[in-house]
């Protein structure tokens, strides 16, 4: 019997933010949902299989909707106890993920907010086609 390939395409049609700061995972979630009007809540952390080890990675992992608005919001943790989501983005300590439609307008006024909470080092922007671990923020 011959062997099959599955190939699966994923939608990678979100905003990515990432988020630099020394604090803890709650404290950024409390920081976004007061500057933002959210309200993230901690769900199961992501689990992740690296190809290296055989063992799962966990990353926090914080979500809202808004069904209504079709709205998804989302703050997943770059660092595990065994290394990171995203290896080439070792800067970023947390990933925000917004799914639905926002005119770039809005984007940069919600990086703008988050950077002006005074326990975030820095927030930009990240083009997620660039990244090489992309497959990873498929939550």
């Amino acid at each position: 019997m011959g062997k099959h390939t599955l190939e699966i395409e994923y939608d990678y049609d979100f905003v990515l933010i990432g988020i630099s700061s020394h604090e803890k995972d709650y404290r950024i979630c409390w920081a976004i949902n007061n500057k933002l009007g959210l309200n993230l809540i901690k769900t199961e952390p992501l689990e992740i299989k690296d190809k290296k080890q055989d063992e799962l990675s966990h990353f926090s992992l914080f979500c809202f909707e808004q069904p209504d608005e079709f709205m998804e919001y989302f703050i997943v943790a770059n660092r595990s106890e065994k290394g990171l989501l995203i290896p080439e983005q070792k800067q970023i300590d947390y990933f925000f993920i917004i799914r639905g439609e926002l005119e770039d307008e809005k984007v940069m006024e919600i990086v703008k907010q988050i950077k002006e909470s005074n326990i975030v080092q820095t927030a930009f922007r990240v083009d997620v086609n660039a990244l090489k671990s992309k497959q990873n923020l498929i939550l």
